[in-house]
């Protein structure tokens, strides 16, 4: 049978540029109808990657290199996620992709959407990073500027560890204060403030994301462990 690193090795060399793997015994706290079993009865792990973000784009006035680049990573994981599964089935493993859209569940009155599964916490039980008040998952090298998917395998594979860093500051609540939809609080984010504002479009009809200030007010956006070499702004 394949091994975790050999795995990994593999995603990597597809073009991921994170990649980790949660057991599933970690996804006891999902709720009902989203847990991987739900989806997939076999499901043993779960391998969550990710593509980068580019963290120049927050330092151009137009929003459309954001919604740009947002788009192309989203098709990024999509490729990424079918490619892995097809490898992984030459290895006589099964490989089930799970994409962040389009969503199965969605609450018309609150504009609420949930993925299949939530990508963000799978990212988290496969330490990937952790979560932050901005309720984006945060990695160590690139901040909360990543794209993430998943693929659910039948293969016991070896986890990796769940990181535990809190990066945010008690005193920190820069994202909560500065969103201009009031959508942020510590708990949880209000999808329906958050979309009412942030989905726009050009005047030709272009849909477009019209707000980042979550991603791009952060202090630790391009990674805790970088603060020393971050890009300067021009």
């Amino acid at each position: 049978m394949i091994k975790s690193d050999e795995i990994k090795k593999i995603i990597l060399e597809l073009g991921a540029d994170i990649c980790g793997i949660a057991s599933i015994d970690r996804f006891d706290q999902a709720p009902e109808g989203f847990h991987p079993t739900d989806l997939y009865a076999g499901t043993k792990s779960v391998i969550v990657f990710a593509k980068k973000i580019p963290e120049s784009i927050f330092h151009v006035k137009s929003c459309i290199p954001y919604s740009f680049i947002d788009d192309i990573a989203l098709h990024e994981t999509l490729r990424l996620s079918l490619e892995i599964s097809v490898k992984l089935e030459n290895f006589k493993i099964r490989a089930i992709p799970i994409p962040s859209e389009p969503y199965e569940y969605w609450d018309e009155a609150s504009m609420t959407g949930k993925g299949m599964l939530s990508l963000k916490h799978a990212g988290y039980l496969a330490g990937l990073g952790v979560i932050g008040r901005n309720q984006l998952l945060n990695n160590p090298n690139f901040g909360n500027l990543i794209k993430l998917g998943a693929v659910l395998t039948n293969a016991v594979l070896e986890p990796d560890p769940i990181l535990s860093h809190n990066f945010c500051a008690d005193t920190c609540n820069l994202c909560i204060d500065n969103c201009p939809s009031g959508a942020l609080n510590k708990e949880s984010v209000q999808q329906k403030n958050c979309r009412e504002y942030s989905e726009g479009s050009t005047k030709k009809g272009v849909p477009i994301t019209i707000c980042n200030k979550c991603r791009s007010i952060c202090p630790y956006r391009s990674g805790w462990k970088k603060q020393t070499n971050k890009l300067e702004s021009k």
